[in-house]
């Protein structure tokens, strides 16, 4: 796990919380075997056409966007309730190679429902609340699909917002 939300980290912490829960132990990665490794979670959409891109599936978990309720904190304004949104984003394709063409829709699914296990287990709920993410509301989206590098995908946005008081200053 990451480490504790503080003033100080109001944007940086909040998103590795999120991306060292999206281990292979909790998020597994349909193309692979759970002994080989590759980079499949980014921060923004990858450059396809680049040799080190290693393919779909892919997770994009955008940085946070964070609201600082101005209304409700303390008398001496030092702490406040804080809403932090991250999005996760999930690409497949259906192009693969033998056995593995036409797969896109069920690694979606495969995907999403490894995030959303994860995200609503209970005792991830209690880590990340302990290190300042509380109130976790999920709303995943319906799986849309586009063109991509002549390619067709299939996208799915997982937004995880949280909520907390917590200390805005010294």
């Amino acid at each position: 796990m990451a480490s504790q939300i503080t003033y100080a980290n109001l944007f940086s912490e909040p998103r590795n919380n999120v991306v060292a829960l999206l281990t292979s132990a909790n998020i597994s990665d349909p193309t692979i075997s759970s002994a080989e490794y590759r980079k499949w979670i980014y921060s923004r959409f990858p450059d396809v056409k680049a040799a080190s891109f290693s393919g779909y599936p892919i997770i994009i978990v955008k940085s946070t966007d964070l609201d600082i309720e101005m209304l409700n904190g303390t008398a001496d304004g030092k702490s406040r309730v804080v809403n932090f949104d991250i999005e996760i984003e999930i690409y497949t394709s259906d192009r693969g190679y033998g056995s593995a063409d036409g797969k896109g829709l069920s690694h979606m699914d495969s995907i999403s429902d490894d995030i959303i296990k994860t995200f609503m287990n209970v005792t991830n709920r209690n880590t990340l609340r302990n290190f300042g993410l509380s109130s976790a509301m999920i709303q995943p989206t319906a799986i849309s699909e586009e063109a991509k590098n002549n390619e067709l995908i299939y996208k799915r946005i997982i937004p995880l917002s949280f909520m907390n008081r917590i200390t805005v200053s010294a």
